[in-house]
């Protein structure tokens, strides 16, 4: 008997299988971390290859945890970190390149160049999402143009290109199925919102054929079938992690926002099904296309948070585990003046500048570890105030979002947002809201439910409201807000 879903949750730093019930109960899960390559300062990557083997292990040991088999999962449904790409050959399936991260900035040498094209501009009005480091079509070009492996792939028609969704489909199938879902299409910055597939002058006009693009699928499409783990089990769903999230979290009717902690921090508001420019700092991208109908959200987003407690970890060595910080941050009863902009990967909404590198000011003598962990965590906040400000001058009113994603687990954190946000926030039981959208996806698209019958399984543990006084917030935020003019273009010549 079928009753159960397997969901991969491909994230930044690591693979984790998870399997529900179709209760939307986690019945196992397996988690393992992939390598994080930096060969540059402005470079980070991964290994497909290896992403692709520790999947396929990770829902083996999901399956064996749940003492389940292959023959007990009903589908399978994909949820992954978005705008990392690869080229790999579609004859081998060997990738041809380290992926390239979403964090990733190389293609900023370019920048300036794509941004003052005519038909770029133009295009802008189509997608509705500016051009940036980590468009499909920006990543494409600098390849070309440095990378003559790539380049004579290309020419050679043997290259295939795509996000991990795209890569992870088409080895789970045996290259049967060359398939992006709509949200990771539109994540890419190349979405043709008036017809639903690419748009197709960002690639010509730099000479790349179209055919060697994926084709864009519904998030509940049938994606075809993986024997990776023993009999056929239908793929039928895929979509982008926070889209995932904002799907999980219930927020299907405009106006309802979430926001997911993870390696980065993101929020996301639904708009509904008209396709809005968003405004100054925010992008616009596709939530989900299901049975045909697109719906819309608007989005900002700091590319380093989780990654940043990371690098206290790693980099500092100032903590041993990511739940130190929330000890580290009540020992002390404020930052004693110490503001960290944590621009580690440039800057990202609202002040795109992928020159701007992460500044830690007010450093003096007194300054402890406790005091540079609660600064990481209040710059978490500060950043997602900046967001819900630019949200704000649309008069949109946003009184209460919901959280998720592991560093929500920190009361600390979960508090600063609340104060810093000036909102109700509100918690859920389980951190795996990406995993869940994924697996509600892919039981409609498997006919287990319908959008009328599909149950809400989210039960929330936890609501935080503001406490802190107004002359507290104002100052602290107008203090952050100079450290980051502070810190802008700080690589630009």
């Amino acid at each position: 008997m079928r009753d159960y879903i397997m969901v991969i949750d491909e994230g930044t730093t690591g693979t984790r299988a998870l399997i529900f019930d179709k209760q939307f109960k986690i019945i196992s899960s397996s988690y393992t971390e992939f390598t994080q390559y930096t060969p540059a300062e402005n470079m980070v990557e991964h290994d497909f290859e290896e992403i692709y083997q520790k999947t396929v292990s990770m829902c083996q040991h999901a399956l064996m945890k749940a003492n389940l088999t292959s023959q007990d999962i009903a589908c399978l449904g994909i949820t992954n970190q978005r705008c990392t790409v690869c080229f790999w050959d579609k004859v081998t399936g060997k990738p041809l390149m380290k992926g390239i991260v979403w964090q990733d900035n190389r293609a900023a040498d370019i920048l300036d160049e794509v941004l003052e094209r005519p038909y770029v501009k133009k295009g802008y009005d189509v997608v509705k999402i500016g051009p940036g480091a980590t468009r499909a079509y920006t990543q494409i070009e600098w390849c070309m143009r440095n990378m003559p492996e790539i380049a004579r792939a290309i020419n050679n028609r043997s290259a295939l290109f795509g996000t991990i969704d795209t890569w992870l489909i088409w080895k789970l199938t045996g290259g049967k199925t060359y398939a992006v879902s709509s949200s990771n299409a539109s994540a890419m910055g190349a979405f043709d919102n008036r017809t639903g597939g690419w748009y197709e002058e960002f690639f010509t006009r730099i000479g790349y054929p179209m055919e060697m693009l994926p084709e864009i699928y519904d998030e509940n499409a049938n994606y075809g079938e993986t024997t990776a783990f023993g009999v056929p089990i239908p793929i039928t769903g895929a979509i982008a992690d926070q889209q995932a999230s904002l799907f999980a979290q219930n927020c299907r009717t405009p106006g309802t926002a979430k926001c997911t902690n993870g390696t980065g921090t993101f929020m996301d508001i639904n708009i509904g099904e008209k396709a809005a420019k968003a405004p100054q700092g925010l992008d616009l991208m596709a939530a989900w296309t299901i049975d045909g109908k697109t719906e819309y959200m608007f989005e900002g987003m700091m590319g380093v948070t989780g990654s940043a407690v990371q690098w206290l970890r790693d980099g500092l060595g100032i903590i041993q585990t990511s739940a130190e910080t929330e000890t580290l941050a009540l020992s002390v009863p404020d930052t004693n003046g110490v503001y960290f902009v944590i621009n580690l990967a440039g800057a990202w909404v609202p002040r795109y500048d992928p020159w701007a590198r992460g500044t830690i000011f007010g450093i003096t003598r007194g300054t402890t570890r406790a005091h540079i962990a609660r600064a990481t965590l209040e710059g978490i906040a500060f950043g997602m105030a900046d967001i819900m400000q630019a949200v704000s001058a649309l008069g949109i009113h946003i009184s209460a979002i919901k959280i998720d994603g592991g560093a929500s687990k920190n009361n600390v954190l979960a508090q600063m947002f609340a104060d810093y946000i000036d909102c109700a926030v509100s918690r859920p039981e389980s951190a795996e809201g990406t995993a869940l959208g994924a697996a509600e996806i892919a039981a409609l698209g498997a006919g287990i439910y319908t959008l009328k019958t599909l149950p809400d399984p989210m039960v929330y543990d936890a609501v935080f409201h503001r406490t802190m006084p107004d002359d507290v917030r104002n100052t602290r935020l107008k203090n952050y807000r100079k450290a980051v003019a502070r810190s802008a273009e700080w690589l630009k010549d």
